[in-house]
């Protein structure tokens, strides 16, 4: 037989379901639909009354998504093959992903293309992420900050997080706004919608342990057990069973675009929409154990594992969950606003890759951090590598690094085994082996001194001698400068012996001073001034630059130059 359900957005979807049809004089035929044949579930599944956040490494696994495929949505991309993801998201014709790893990973496209993920959702680690609409996608840091992406716009909106939110545990979006939920059991909301941002009084000093949204109502589901609904709910309220607004009543809630679906203390599940109260009496004698609900669509999972679909007027999606899901070790679900839905199923795959630190030259050591693996794994071994090959005696978490594995690309394996399950392996980044940097020794200290500046007759010869000294050989180079006034006479580089000594001559010295003070011609009509002489007062200066083993180290002295005297007789 053949139903049509009509979504909010006028769109008419058939729905393929198995039924037996119950006559009665009178009265219209009812679509009893049949319950899945299945095995007993799977003794792992632990999927969560309401799975809105990310379960624990011991429970993640594989993804594995159903209904519309229009955008490639119910492909699950080849990156996350062998990946153990943590939470599943469906929003309109677009899926997330959150690894184990803290990464997120999205594919389908729509409006927001929210499977592009943004640089800074990459770079982070991620606890929860959040979505549902074609809009907007969010995402909680481990130290509980919150990140959104989506349609960039001036009105408010989930983009617009408020400065300095810390301690998020739980992420949900409702439309144009988002409500995030604090590890102190508060909560707070924001975007366009003002009545959603207006937390209700009743929520004051109540501790709330789970919130879910709709397109302009959110739900808070507190400890005791108590629904605390706001936002537009005048239609709403008076659409929800007297059972869901009973006081410690209600174990699990799921939020509808306009309504919403939960599962009572007694293990009954009720659904409402503002247009009516839906008949869910069909999922009778099937033992809830998870809800989850998004737009126009809401799923269960009951006690033998087997999946359950349906639309926001309570008629089943029969045949639209893949028979080969129900039973199995569920951990996490979740259902669209597009007839999609998606499962987490436990099982033992990568985590987090094996990690290498330290300093990869020879003679240090490496240490490694060993990889993790979903499903609790039996054991875990590790082996280190080179060129991808064992190194031999080498599986504890410290490599040392020998001459033998200079040049080699060196890998941390880790290893997890489990009955059951596919052995698998995750291998570190690697690192490449190089000779260590030269040691550099200190320096010590030296001393330059000018021992002796000899200036022969009429300044015909110019010799000076200097010394370095210091503990080790000062072999090098030096300059040495000689100043008459502010002008420079000479400035020459001269070696240094190891044994240290400095010597520089300088040939024609008077005639060499004369040319360097002589002041050169201003035009052709050059000014004419006193006649510059070699005599007078310098300084000669020694400039010692050191050397890999040695300070440099400099010294001065002042020498006089004095103006010959004319032989006896003559004037």
């Amino acid at each position: 037989m053949r139903v049509t359900g009509t979504a909010r957005s006028g769109r008419v979807r058939p729905v393929v379901v198995g039924v037996a049809l119950a006559l009665a004089v009178g009265a219209a035929s009812a679509v009893v639909p049949t319950a899945p044949a299945v095995a007993a579930a799977d003794p792992r599944m632990s999927v969560a009354p309401m799975p809105v956040t990310a379960v624990p490494l011991a429970q993640a696994g594989e993804v594995a998504v159903w209904g519309h495929n229009d955008a490639g949505q119910a492909t699950v991309p080849a990156s996350l093959a062998g990946v153990a993801v943590s939470q599943v998201a469906v929003a309109e014709s677009v899926v997330l992903a959150l690894t184990a790893a803290g990464k997120v990973v999205g594919w389908g496209g729509n409006l927001g293309r929210l499977q592009r993920i943004p640089d800074e959702v990459s770079k982070a680690d991620v606890a929860q992420i959040a979505t549902g609409t074609s809009e907007f996608a969010g995402a909680v840091t481990r130290d509980g900050r919150v990140l959104m992406w989506g349609i960039t716009t001036r009105r408010p909106s989930p983009l617009s997080v408020p400065a300095g939110l810390t301690g998020v545990t739980q992420l949900v979006l409702a439309n144009w706004n988002a409500v995030a939920l604090k590890a102190d059991g508060s909560v707070v909301a924001w975007g366009a919608d003002e009545a959603l941002n207006q937390i209700p009084p009743a929520l004051a000093g109540v501790r709330t342990k789970a919130i879910v949204a709709g397109n302009d109502t959110a739900y808070a589901l507190t400890e005791d057990g108590t629904v605390i609904p706001w936002g537009n709910v005048a239609n709403v309220i008076s659409k929800m069973p007297a059972s869901v607004l009973q006081p410690g009543n209600v174990k699990a809630i799921g939020a509808l675009g306009y309504g919403g679906v939960a599962v009572l203390a007694d293990d009954t599940v009720v659904q409402w929409d503002i247009r009516e109260v839906s008949d869910t009496s069909w999922l009778a004698g099937s033992a809830p154990v998870s809800v989850s609900a998004g737009g126009g669509f809401a799923g269960m999972v009951d006690s033998d594992g087997v999946i359950h679909h349906w639309n926001e007027i309570a008629t089943a999606e029969s045949g639209l969950v893949p028979a080969a899901l129900n039973g199995r070790a569920l951990a996490q679900f979740s259902v669209g606003p597009d007839r999609n839905g998606a499962v987490v199923i436990t099982k033992m795959l990568r985590g987090a890759d094996p990690t290498i630190a330290g300093t990869p030259t020879v003679g240090s050591t490496l240490t490694a951090t060993p990889g993790t693996f979903s499903a609790s794994p039996d054991a875990v071994t590790s082996q280190w590598l080179a060129d991808g090959a064992p190194v031999a005696g080498a599986s504890g978490a410290a490599l040392s690094l020998t001459p033998a594995l200079l040049g080699k690309k060196i890998t941390y394996q880790s290893t997890a085994t489990k009955a059951g399950e596919t052995t698998i392996s995750s291998t570190s980044a690697a690192v490449t082996v190089t000779e260590p940097a030269p040691v550099a020794t200190p320096k010590v200290a030296s001393t330059t001194k000018v021992l002796k500046v000899k200036v022969a007759k009429n300044a015909k010869k110019l010799a000076v001698t200097g010394k370095v000294t210091a503990a080790k050989p000062v072999t090098g180079k030096a300059k040495v400068t000689i100043k008459k006034g502010k002008k420079t006479i000479v400035a020459k580089t001269v070696k240094v012996s190891a044994k240290g000594s400095v010597a520089l001559t300088v040939k024609k010295f008077g005639k060499l001073v004369i040319k360097k003070l002589t002041p050169k011609k201003k035009g052709k009509k050059g000014k004419k001034g006193k006649k510059p002489s070699y005599y007078g007062k310098y300084v000669v200066s020694i400039d010692y630059a050191g050397n890999a083993q040695v300070d440099p180290s400099k010294a001065a002295k002042k020498f006089t130059v004095k103006k010959a005297k004319p032989k006896k007789g003559k004037k």
